[in-house]
């Protein structure tokens, strides 16, 4: 799985082979082929392995719920795992199978995490009936990988507060608020 997540990172789902993960990974490329039937299969499993664990959010209070699902968003992991995506979009629109996978397994579980945090918002009085929480939930994942695509950078965590502050906020109804750059990002 490294070596599958190191070679998509450093050259692209296109130009990824089954022998050359064998060959980074140290084995032969049959044990590969036992395992995956083929390129889609193998990095679908690889890129489920960088999955950040985030249980459900829940501070009782929308601004911290959202600042915490920025900083998920930007944990160690959860930078490769968007470094992994970016490698793949390419390849999406010719492999519907990494596609589904990709759809169902990575990007639909993001938005669907800030959707729950947004309705618990909107029941709590936070936010207002009117407000697209399905255009809204999608921002962030979205811009985030957008970085990403546009880029080949990252994005860091005063990325994602910019996006939560000068966009979410004003398409949720809620004032924009300066944020406070965070010391130890430098990919803003």
């Amino acid at each position: 799985m490294d070596a599958a997540i190191e070679l998509l990172v450093r050259t692209g789902y296109d130009r990824l082979t089954m022998e050359g993960v064998a060959a980074e990974a140290g084995v032969g490329k049959a044990t590969v082929y036992r395992r995956w039937a083929g390129k889609a299969d193998l990095v679908i499993d690889a890129m489920a392995t960088l999955k950040p664990v985030s249980g459900t959010i829940d501070t009782g209070s929308l601004d911290d719920d959202i600042e915490q699902m920025a900083a998920v968003s930007c944990s160690p992991q959860s930078q490769r795992l968007i470094e992994v995506m970016a490698s793949v979009c390419s390849a999406l629109s010719r492999e519907p199978d990494l596609l589904e996978a990709f759809r169902t397994r990575f990007t639909e579980p993001r938005i669907a995490r800030l959707t729950e945090i947004l309705e618990r918002a909107r029941r709590r009085g936070e936010l207002d009936a009117g407000v697209d929480v399905a255009i809204a939930a999608s921002l962030l994942p979205s811009l985030m990988l957008h970085r990403a695509l546009t880029t080949g950078r990252p994005a860091g965590r005063d990325y994602a507060e910019q996006i939560v502050t000068t966009v979410l906020r004003p398409v949720l109804g809620l004032p924009a608020r300066p944020s406070a750059p965070h010391p130890k990002d430098t990919d803003d």
